[in-house]
């Protein structure tokens, strides 16, 4: 959120044919899409018919026949299905992780799309990994110990750490490691995956995903909203159990401006006008429009896809300047009253954070470098499509004594210190490879291409479209090119103005 400085490289074109789709698009004609390090990304076009009773077996067999492509000699043993979805076209997208000897490589994933043995693509790449070794040395106790402490958080945990045993790529070897959960709360909250070499209990990367960035009730801005309660005992409780297709609910309490202990928000007359009840007011409504907006216009129910409850927490801390997604729920700071107002006052915001869990749990854009760019870029997308207001971030809850009208600009990401073109792009590695800086040129490119077809909600549903089905965990901003055109191409046809808008939109940017 704080202003950046940027430092400009100069990158060779990324308009090479190798990686730009053509105007023929998802055609009959098998098209091989790679990236500007020239590793392959997608296979678009008809693959030819497969066997199988399961999407799985499908899958397995449609990987065969382009192992040439990917350079592999048999898909068996390589991948792993991982879970299957049929879209509205009858497509299934089976999503399968790269494995060794049964154990996932991180970030290293396939979707095969295929429709009744019919294989329609692949999105994807694909290294050759050799193993450094099979077995972990490390006792999984010492690399969680060895974890925590990389944080540098010595207090009490918010969830026990967990550990799962993954490869991770280093040029050609596959490192075995631990990969540890560490999450916790404070000052500075954490939400860490921290990678041990099981082998040597050398840390061999970590990723913090936590930016350290029916009755009535009053807002944050002071406007009154109808807000949908649950009444027990004579109280009422900021519960809505009104959405009928969820299994959970909307529930929004209070940390009362401590970081440890939560308690419900309740009230005894169903008026919520206290001071101390505007952040929850807000947080509560703002939830209920975002999930109708993506069950309504998007057909998904949650962020998980399955109704889950969507909790959210008010109140967090004293003067914390920050709003996040840690896997589960939503934190809104209070803002410190100088340079932002509660974090819950921003319809925008709120999307944001909810479309971080949507892509959790949709393509899981790993959030580090381009894919956590996408990640940032993709929350910004669906919150400025949501909101539908304007171009800008958090200019709800944006105070003078932060000297800017906003967080980001989509429509002139430069006027934020954000670059908007692949000449500009940073290389750093602060703020997990510039994840906020560099998802200006993303950004970008979705306006140039919701303002050329004038629709926020068509651009809305294709990026939507493009994580649910054709985006990996991996997945690069070329990759991003091809997978939006790609849900374009299923949802509105090759020939459609979209797809040509969608092409320019992306060139614009130098993808």
């Amino acid at each position: 959120m704080n202003k950046k400085l940027i430092a400009t490289m100069v990158m060779t074109s990324m308009l090479a044919s190798a990686f730009a789709m053509s105007s023929a698009g998802a055609a009959n004609d098998k098209q091989v899409l790679k990236d500007e390090q020239g590793q392959v990304h997608n296979v678009v076009g008809k693959l030819g018919k497969v066997e199988g009773a399961t999407p799985e077996a499908r899958a397995l067999n449609a990987l065969d026949k382009a192992k040439d492509v990917y350079g592999f000699d048999k898909a068996q043993g390589k991948f792993k299905a991982k879970q299957s979805h049929k879209d509205e076209n009858g497509t299934t997208h089976t999503k399968l992780d790269r494995v060794i000897g049964d154990i996932p490589v991180f970030a290293s994933e396939v979707i095969v799309h295929e429709a009744d043995g019919d294989v329609q693509g692949i999105t994807g790449s694909y290294q050759d990994l050799t193993p450094k070794t099979s077995k972990a040395s490390v006792k999984e106790k010492d690399a969680i110990e060895k974890a925590i402490a990389h944080t540098g958080y010595t207090g009490e945990l918010s969830e026990a750490a967990k550990s799962e045993l993954v490869y991770v790529a280093q040029g050609s070897d596959a490192v075995l490691t631990y990969k540890v959960s560490v999450n916790y709360l404070g000052k500075a909250p954490g939400r860490w995956s921290v990678f041990v070499d099981a082998a040597t209990g050398e840390i061999i990367n970590s990723i913090n995903q936590i930016e350290h960035v029916a009755g009535t009730g009053t807002g944050v801005l002071g406007d009154t909203k109808t807000i949908q309660t649950t009444l027990k005992s004579g109280t009422y409780y900021l519960e809505d159990r009104s959405k009928s297709a969820m299994t959970g609910l909307i529930q929004t309490k209070t940390y009362k401006n401590g970081w440890f202990f939560t308690y419900n928000m309740t009230d005894a007359d169903n008026v919520w006008t206290a001071s101390n009840q505007r952040a929850g007011v807000d947080a509560h409504y703002y939830a209920g429009f975002v999930y109708d907006y993506y069950y309504n216009m998007l057909g998904r129910n949650s962020y998980d896809g399955t109704g889950k409850t969507l909790l959210s927490y008010v109140n967090y801390d004293s003067g914390y300047n920050n709003a996040y997604w840690n896997g589960s729920s939503m934190t809104y700071g209070d803002g410190d009253g100088v340079n932002f107002r509660a974090f819950s006052g921003a319809l925008d915001v709120i999307a944001h954070e909810l479309t971080h869990g949507v892509t959790e749990y949709t393509s899981g854009l790993v959030y580090q470098n381009q894919s956590g760019a996408l990640n940032e870029s993709w929350s910004d997308a669906l919150g400025s499509v949501i909101e539908g207001r304007n171009w800008l971030m958090g200019e709800d809850i944006v105070l003078p004594g932060f000297g800017a009208a906003a967080f980001r600009s989509m429509s002139d990401p430069g006027a934020y210190g954000d670059p908007a073109h692949m000449s500009q792009y940073v290389n750093t590695s602060s703020d997990n490879g510039g994840v906020h800086t560099n998802s200006g040129i993303p950004n970008k490119a979705f306006y140039n291409f919701a303002t050329a077809i004038g629709s926020r909600d068509i651009a809305g549903k294709i990026w939507y479209t493009a994580s649910r089905d054709y985006m990996t965990s991996n997945t690069n901003f070329s990759g991003a090119r091809a997978a939006t055109l790609q849900a374009t191409a299923a949802l509105y046809g090759t020939g459609s103005s979209y797809y040509s808008a969608l092409q320019n939109a992306w060139t614009a940017v130098g993808i």
